[in-house]
């Protein structure tokens, strides 16, 4: 009999271990994780449609993702009809609206406005990418033709 010591105590041991595991397997699934539905109910901000960022030329209006926004001239300040067609809207993609277009930190919301088109405008002007900015940052589109303009946070083309 005191060969079965050894062995009972390794078989208490071994029932205990299972005992664990069998109850850290069970309690997630049976107790709710509050953290995670507390992260769940809370939305996430919606990011700015257009915000304000520093260039070489000074602060400028910008993309949710960082590129440059440009006025065309040749628009004439009307929102609702773009003069950029065709190849022209290839290489200057206008800037369209998802849902309620966000205005950034220093931004007057008041100004951000979509067209008929769902085109976004700031300001009284359209805005447009440049396919020649190839990252954030880039203002390639600057004063090309003299009808491109970056647009400063008041709304104003830069010329």
């Amino acid at each position: 009999m005191a060969g079965m010591a050894p062995v009972r105590l390794m078989l208490v041991a071994a029932l205990t271990c299972v005992g664990v595991v069998a109850e850290a397997t069970a309690s997630p699934a049976s107790a709710p994780n509050k953290h995670a539905a507390g992260v769940a109910a809370k939305k996430k901000p919606k990011k700015a449609t257009v915000k304000v960022a520093d260039s070489d030329v000074g602060k400028i209006l910008v993309a949710a993702d960082g590129r440059s926004l440009y006025a065309f001239d040749v628009d004439g300040g009307d929102i609702n009809a773009s003069k950029c067609e065709d190849s022209c809207a290839q290489a200057w993609p206008p800037l369209l609206a998802k849902g309620k277009p966000k205005a950034g930190k220093g931004l007057d919301k008041d100004q951000l406005v979509v067209g008929e088109s769902g085109q976004i405008a700031y300001g009284g002007h359209l805005l447009y990418k440049f396919s020649g900015d190839e990252a954030a940052g880039d203002t390639n589109g600057q004063g090309v033709g003299d009808v491109w303009h970056l647009v400063d946070p008041n709304g104003d083309p830069i010329l």
